[in-house]
């Protein structure tokens, strides 16, 4: 991204949404808020290294212990301190620096936990499978697992986000009959049935499936937006990213 300045992330949204990933790993290299920014990109992102660390051949436990490591490691060796926004996305930057880990750790002995036994963050590691079970069987790369399951877990954000403000809306019941039509089109007869169920017109219910679908794609797009340093590379992102889970 040389010779091209960053140009900022907002109105991505009409959201207003503030802490963006590269907002959180500044404020994590600071630890100003005694860790919660560092926890809160963990939580955010471990389950892609999780993925990349069983694609590198890792048994489940000891993928689950070396993305613990790999997160204790950004502590001890003050990456954070190091990022550079500027260098547009956290998904490559992140990537490189597990990489360079992965192979660190294979030198040094992968049964040597870096942490002394501590842990930092606690992993789901049922959850970790779940996540490379619902990958395409022939993502046989870890780069591209990573990034497939970089995508799966952006999505997953953008669906928790909707999913929220349906609830704080008070249309919980009513989200919960539509949400089937985020990831499949309507068949005939969909309409006419959800009208009936929902008490409204086929055209009420065509519009608020519109509406949702709609938001759904702008908290996806405002997710990605949140990874990168420069808005201008957003659909280039949001490209590849979509490629890649389609490999």
């Amino acid at each position: 991204m040389s010779g091209h300045e960053p140009s900022p992330l907002a109105d991505v949204t009409s959201d207003g949404f503030s802490s963006t990933t590269w907002s959180l790993v500044l404020a994590a290299g600071k630890d100003e808020d005694g860790g919660k920014a560092l926890e809160q990109l963990c939580r955010k992102h471990w389950r892609p290294i999780y993925v990349f660390a069983r694609k590198n051949g890792l048994a489940p436990e000891d993928a689950e212990d070396a993305t613990q490591e790999f997160f204790i490691d950004f502590l001890k060796r003050d990456w954070l301190k190091q990022v550079d926004p500027g260098r547009g996305r956290f998904r490559t930057f992140l990537l490189t620096l597990l990489q360079h880990f992965l192979s660190n750790r294979r030198r040094i002995g992968e049964a040597k936990r870096r942490g002394g036994g501590a842990v930092f963050l606690s992993l789901d590691e049922a959850e970790g499978e779940r996540e490379l079970a619902s990958l395409a069987d022939g993502l046989k790369d870890p780069s591209q697992a990573y990034e497939a399951a970089w995508w799966n877990d952006l999505i997953g954000s953008a669906f928790e986000r909707l999913v929220g403000e349906q609830r704080d809306a008070g249309k919980t019941g009513q989200f919960e009959v539509l949400r089937p039509y985020l990831t499949q089109k309507p068949a005939a007869g969909d309409y006419q049935r959800l009208g009936v169920q929902l008490g409204m017109r086929q055209g009420q219910v065509a519009l608020l499936v519109h509406r949702l679908n709609r938001r759904f794609a702008e908290l996806i797009r405002a997710e990605v937006a949140e990874t990168l340093s420069d808005r201008s590379y957003l659909e280039e992102e949001l490209r590849f990213l979509r490629e890649s889970s389609a490999r």
